[in-house]
């Protein structure tokens, strides 16, 4: 299960990572300390807990892979905020994006199903505008993952479909359990689950004007 930090170097060095994530920028371990003001050692330590509680991703080697709700690696669902783009990890997280930016936002993400463009607006917990009008979300994950990072066992299954026809006909993984969402559900679960992160990187004096 996924928590949030709660002491204030986690907190800066989590706001930190966004910021450089929010314009595609992936910092190296090295770089930590200096972007989130905190000494190299201190900045290690505090990315380890990070990487406890499940709100940042790294692989064997060390490399950020993601801090959510963003991605380090390129992704179906890209979040054009009117100057950064950056990548979110799966549908419910790249809702969140607008509001944790604190503007707009324009989703362009792909059906899961037939590979066609979806397009989502959203202005904090409003969806504006979606082409087509007719996109939902499929929001689950595998249950034999579930003790393993959501970026494994959820996110590749938390997509956006044209409508409900190609939600239901979109062939699942073995082991999938979830539940369809219109878009105003997705949006609301998404500003839920990430309020603690939103609340974090708004109020953090790193935040970039995105």
């Amino acid at each position: 299960m996924r928590s949030f930090p709660t002491s204030s170097p986690e907190n800066a060095l989590l706001a930190a990572i966004l910021s450089e994530l929010m314009w595609r920028r992936v910092p190296a371990r090295a770089e930590l300390g200096r972007i989130a003001g905190l000494s190299e050692t201190e900045a290690g330590e505090r990315l380890k807990a990070l990487e406890r509680m499940g709100a940042v991703v790294v692989d064997l080697a060390g490399n950020l892979l993601a801090a959510y709700p963003l991605s380090a690696v390129p992704t179906l669902h890209v979040v054009d905020l009117g100057g950064a783009a950056p990548w979110a990890n799966c549908a419910i997280d790249a809702l969140a994006v607008p509001a944790m930016a604190g503007r707009p936002g324009t989703i362009r993400s792909r059906c899961a199903h037939c590979d066609a463009g979806v397009t989502v607006d959203v202005e904090g917990p409003r969806i504006t505008g979606a082409r087509p009008e007719t996109a939902v979300v499929a929001y689950g994950g595998l249950a034999h993952c579930i003790d393993r990072p959501s970026l494994e066992g959820r996110c590749p299954y938390i997509n956006f479909f044209c409508d409900l026809a190609h939600a239901r006909a979109w062939k699942r993984p073995g082991g999938w359990q979830g539940r369809l969402l219109s878009l105003a559900e997705a949006v609301e679960l998404a500003l839920e689950r990430f309020d603690p992160i939103i609340e974090i990187f708004r109020h953090s004096p790193v935040a970039p004007q995105a």
